[in-house]
This record gives C-alpha cells, structure tokens and sequence, in this order.
C-alpha cells in the first residue's frame, strides 16, 4: 500500500485532474451501484456533506439515538450546520419503517420539519450489527412513500457485505447517498467516499469545499484506498471469525457479560458486571500487558475491534490479557 501511495500519479482534485482519485471515486461508484462518488478526508465530513445537500438549515433528521452521527458529530450537525435530531430507539441501531411512517411530517412538538432519514449499517454501537436487507428496503420505500431522502453511514458496508455476501450495491440502493470509509477495516491511512447521483455529487463538492475538505495532490490517499479495495475486502472474514472468538471468551470470563451469537462483524462490546466501577482500572491492566481495549458505549461497557493488523496469535494474547485483568481486577 505504501509502495503504491509513493508511486501515484497526482494532479490537483480540487479541479477534478487528479486522476489517482478519479479512478478510485469511479472504482467506488460501480461498487455501490451509483452514478458518482467523492473523496473526503474522513467518514464524519461525509456524513456532515450528505446532511448539508439533503436537508436545509432547521429540518430533522429521523435516526437511531446511538447512530455515530449522533454520539461523536452532533455539535457539527446542530451547532454547525443547524440540523436537529428526531431520535429512536432501533432494534441494536436499525430503525423500523413503521417508525418512518409514523414521523409527524413537520416534526414533534418544537422540532422541525422532517427533511432526511438516516441509517447506519453496520452500527457501531451495536457491536457492528447488520441491518437485514429486507428492513433497509422497508425503512427506504416508507421514506421514499414521504419523499423523504435516505443517507446511509455505510463506514463499514464491506463488512456487512463480506458477512452477508449481498452485494454493497444491494445495500446502497436502499439509500440515496452512501458514505464509505477506506480507514476502518480496509486499512488504508486516510480516506471515505460519499456516492450518490452525479446532481447529488455536484453539490457534495460545494459541500466539501465548505467544510474545508478539498484537497490538491490527493492521489496519495487515493492510491492507498485503491490498494484497500482491491486486496483488502475478501480478508474481511477472518477479521470476522477472530472477533467471534473474541466475543466467545469474554462471554467465559468470570466478571464479563457478553452475547457471542450478536457478533456479526469485527466489533465486539462486552460489559465488566462483577465491578462495573473498575472499567477504567481494568483497561488499564489490560493495556498493561500490551494490548488495547476501550471505555465504550455507557458505563463498565468496553470495545474491542479486530483489523488486518490482528492475526490469530494476536487475538489469543488478547483473551489472555483479559482474562488476567479480570482475575486481577475484578475478582477483588
């Protein structure tokens, strides 16, 4: 990846030449099965771009309360962008179409006009669940039935494909635009996509441009990405199956609460229950013995990810790591 990165050819993307990043928005765009895509720094500015062409300053965006756009770029959408919140509670993050049906077309009592739907797929918060196809497809004919758009934070949509086998394309017709990272399981340093129309991306790049996201000599992060796509995507399972053995040995370790059968993907959220008010003595002891788990998702809950950078060994040093923590920490 890196050899690649070194090796790209450049030219200036804020006029659309540098053709590094033209070949891999276009790349991206028929893996989603969309007319256009764009490079963004990051996942979040994607989010805060499809948001700002949807909706309008004082519309409501109908989501799950634990979406990422909610718990780590709400002071963005509401104080910088003037968007508000209609918030549900999701079945683990997946909203129901009969909540988008129910949604007062000019928001609830002192809220605002309706203007977006918004999904997460896979949801971090829930442990990297996988809205099932046939929700999304409901959740989007109700928004559509309203005129309503959808956006789709798709920052780990390789997952929920690589565990499924439905193609991204599958996924993404369900909303009208997608956000996809290249930083998360792919591996790639920097780097997200937003696809949608080639109208919706006109206007992303005025977006982008406002929120301070253009950049010249992109080709860099752009090879990166390619790299990212084109060998890193069939590994993604075996991120899967180590985030499953994981979740099975916590949920044997005494002090540790945690479903196995509710990881789909490669995150995995466990609760520390024998002593909840050690999580942070307890994930300092982990760290101790070199590896790294984090304070996540309310109180005595922690997260561990699996990535490309975590093979078999690696996740064997884990379980002892928390194993040993608990016994120390917890057992007291």
């Amino acid at each position: 990846m890196r050899r690649a990165m070194a090796e790209a050819e450049v030219g200036d993307d804020v006029f659309g030449e540098d053709p590094t990043v033209c070949l891999l928005e276009e790349e991206t765009a028929t893996l989603l099965g969309k007319e256009a895509a764009l490079l963004v720094p990051s996942g979040c500015m994607g989010n805060e771009i499809a948001v700002s062409v949807h909706t309008r300053a004082g519309d409501s965006i109908l989501l799950d309360r634990y979406c990422h756009i909610v718990q780590v770029e709400a002071r963005a959408v509401t104080e910088m962008l003037g968007r508000r919140f209609l918030l549900r509670d999701g079945d683990r993050g997946r909203l129901r179409p009969e909540e988008v049906d129910a949604a007062a077309p000019h928001g609830e009592p002192g809220q605002a006009p309706l203007g977006l739907v918004e999904v997460e797929n896979t949801h971090n918060w829930a442990s990297g669940a996988i809205y099932p196809l046939e929700r999304l497809e409901a959740v989007s004919r109700a928004a559509r039935a309203r005129s309503l758009p959808v956006h789709m934070d798709g920052a780990r949509l390789w997952n929920a494909s690589a565990a499924t086998g439905i193609p991204l394309a599958s996924y993404a017709a369900c909303a009208d635009s997608v956000m996809v990272c290249y930083s998360k399981g792919l591996g790639a340093p920097v780097g997200s996509a937003i696809a949608g129309t080639k109208a919706f991306i006109q206007e992303a790049r005025g977006a982008r441009k406002m929120l301070g996201g253009a950049m010249r000599q992109a080709g860099i992060l752009a090879a990166g990405a390619i790299h990212a796509l084109r060998h890193h995507v069939a590994r993604l399972a075996s991120d899967h199956a180590r985030a499953k053995r994981l979740a099975e040995s916590f949920a044997e370790t005494e002090g540790l609460t945690i479903d196995p059968d509710e990881i789909e993907t490669n995150i995995v959220i466990a609760s520390v229950t024998t002593r909840p008010e050690k999580l942070q003595e307890f994930v300092r002891a982990v760290a101790s013995a070199g590896v790294l788990v984090a304070p996540f998702g309310g109180p005595g809950r922690f997260r561990a990810v699996t990535h490309l950078d975590v093979d078999d060994a690696g996740v064997e040093r884990a379980i002892g790591a928390v194993r040993d923590a608990a016994r120390s920490v917890l057992a007291r």
